[in-house]
């Protein structure tokens, strides 16, 4: 009887490593963000996990999107850039409405992977992808983060 609960026991103790091991390789940060007075129907959503390789993927959804024609002035495109504590900003690349028969049905998705640390993530509109800093027609800001 002894034997059975030992190895019982055993076996709850390596079940409960092996899950813990996992949700720590699974976490995630959920990133906030205040109201934007540029787009204030914007509801970004936003999270950032640290990968065991030590990459960084975020990703960000955004509802009720204008789309950046509509802005004032008007923009081409919305990009996503990261502030970083070591490396300053890094662009990420362009985050799109959702296009096509139903030309802006208000929502927008991004993901990358990306070896900088953020601390904070932006959006811009340009009229350029090949911007190399941000404009100055900040979207989007979220509030600073870390990584856990």
């Amino acid at each position: 009887m002894k034997t059975l609960f030992n190895s019982t026991s055993s076996f709850r103790n390596s079940f409960i490593a092996v899950l813990l091991i996992f949700s720590f390789a699974a976490c995630s940060t959920k990133i906030t963000f205040p109201v934007s007075r540029v787009v204030p129907a914007a509801e970004p959503e936003a999270k950032v996990s640290k990968t065991k390789e030590g990459t960084y993927d975020i990703s960000l959804n955004v509802s009720n999107l204008a789309l950046p024609e509509r802005l004032s002035p008007p923009k081409k495109f919305y990009m996503v850039w990261i502030d970083t504590p070591d490396q300053g900003i890094k662009k990420l690349g362009e985050i799109a409405n959702n296009s096509g028969i139903f030309r802006n049905r208000g929502k927008a998705a991004f993901e990358a992977s990306t070896l900088y640390r953020p601390n904070m993530i932006l959006v811009t509109a340009e009229n350029s992808l090949e911007v190399a800093y941000p404009g100055s027609h900040v979207v989007l800001k979220s509030r600073r983060f870390e990584i856990k």
